[in-house]
């Protein structure tokens, strides 16, 4: 198990490995959809640039990871409430979308807004957690 860093450090680590992921994934997002035509361009190159996208995302996931590995229990607790809370938003989402595909109310759509949604989620559960509530 990987010892427990002072809060700084934990973060300092945190926040130099999230926000270059992220950074790297708005960049690879722009290339691919530049740079890749969807309809004419071979698989290769398109599941080339699908894995590249996806890439970032892993490191990012990483990161929060690390964190909860790198801080003391309260800490943890809290980022791992907020991840099951922002899994639990995504889950319920998905099957109410997925019910009212069944049943002719909603159009299909993308399923990439899924993670889109698990990170806002995310985010917001951890918000509320500063201010004593939960999702």
């Amino acid at each position: 198990m990987t010892q427990h860093k002072g809060f700084r450090t934990a973060n300092r680590r945190y926040q130099f490995l999230f926000w270059p992921m992220m950074m790297f994934y708005v960049a690879i997002i722009f290339a691919v959809a530049t740079f890749i035509d969807k309809v004419s361009a071979p698989l290769w190159l398109r599941t080339a640039g699908a894995l590249a996208i996806a890439v970032p995302l892993f490191g990012a996931l990483y990161a929060v990871r690390r964190l909860t590995d790198e801080t003391d229990e309260y800490s943890r607790m809290r980022h791992l409430k907020a991840l099951r809370d922002g899994g639990m938003i995504t889950a319920g989402v998905l099957f109410l979308v997925g019910f009212l595909q069944v049943f002719n109310v909603a159009a299909e759509f993308t399923a990439v807004w899924f993670g889109v949604l698990y990170f806002a989620a995310y985010g917001v559960s951890a918000g509320l957690q500063k201010f004593g509530r939960t999702v």
